[in-house]
């Protein structure tokens, strides 16, 4: 398991990284948590978001409109939200990236994000 995790571990890091670009990239995007694309070692390429002016449950439904599967909420994480202020507004749009997921797939996203945010 160990040896498996050190193999996916370098691909994970470069999704991390595209991942955190792509959605700096966006202006309407709200980055919670380390969102530092040159020092990713310590995280795994799942980020939480916000688009300004949108609800997390309006930006994950127009994800998955465009085949793009995300959760919205507090995910469980009650504590997490209510300090970060978000709970009372639908909480944040949770985006997970794992060893299948392409670049592609990342910048497919942005754009789909862009899109949402201009609608």
């Amino acid at each position: 398991l160990r040896a498996g995790m050190n193999v996916v571990r370098p691909y994970e890091e470069s999704l991390s990284k595209a991942l955190l670009t792509r959605l700096q990239a966006i202006p309407e995007v709200i980055i919670y948590g380390q969102d530092d694309p040159t020092d990713v070692s310590q995280r795994v390429p799942t980020v939480a978001v916000n688009l300004k002016g949108k609800h997390p449950e309006q930006v994950a439904q127009g994800l998955a409109d465009r085949e793009i599967y995300v959760w919205s909420g507090n995910y469980y994480a009650l504590e997490v939200t209510q300090r970060l202020g978000v709970e009372d507004s639908g909480g944040m749009v949770r985006i997970g990236a794992a060893q299948y997921n392409t670049l592609e797939e990342i910048e497919k996203l942005g754009a789909a994000l862009e899109e949402i945010a201009r609608a």
